[in-house]
């Protein structure tokens, strides 16, 4: 089932709207930079913020359009959460798995590809931010609480890798 996108712009403050929800399209540098903030701030736990930032925000956006659309099946819930990245111009995702985890892979990833323009290629992987999302789209399909998925990056286009790959498991 394809995602309805109703896109709109509030004609008094010019802010976009996604399905309702205010959207902000970044370029890969900025998401590049983003991501390099919360490498360099690891000790500080950067990395877990912004996963559960985009988690907890993700979540919302995810659930209000499933109960709007009445969406049932674990499968279209999912497809809203894959969809939705690549709308927003994130990347092309491959998702798998059942309510007890699974697998996601990026064939592309906007960040990752902004990460090598920028840094070229990295030690590890560093897509805190789809790891977040991921997380939110499995707990959306599933109906389960935030922080029910931990996400791991095992490989990273941006770490060299031709696709990067995340596996979902239940905390």
């Amino acid at each position: 089932m394809p995602l309805r996108l109703d896109f709109t712009l509030d004609p008094e403050t010019y802010r976009h709207y996604l399905n309702g929800h205010l959207v902000v399209m970044h370029s890969h540098h900025y998401l590049a930079l983003i991501t390099r903030l919360v490498e360099d701030l690891k000790d500080m736990g950067g990395p877990e913020i912004l996963r559960d930032v985009v988690e907890e925000t993700m979540r919302a956006v995810f659930d209000d359009y499933i109960q709007k659309n009445s969406l049932s099946s674990a499968q279209d819930k999912c497809n809203v959460g894959r969809e939705y990245y690549s709308v927003f111009g994130l990347g092309k995702m491959i998702v798998t798995g059942d309510e007890n985890g699974g697998e996601v892979r990026l064939l592309r990833s906007h960040l990752d590809e902004g990460w090598l323009k920028k840094w070229g290629s990295n030690a590890v992987p560093v897509n805190h931010f789809t790891c977040g999302f991921v997380a939110a789209m499995f707990g959306a399909a599933f109906n389960k609480p935030v922080k029910t998925y931990k996400v791991t990056e095992v490989a990273s286009i941006a770490a060299g890798s031709t696709e990067s790959k995340f596996v979902v498991k239940t905390s």
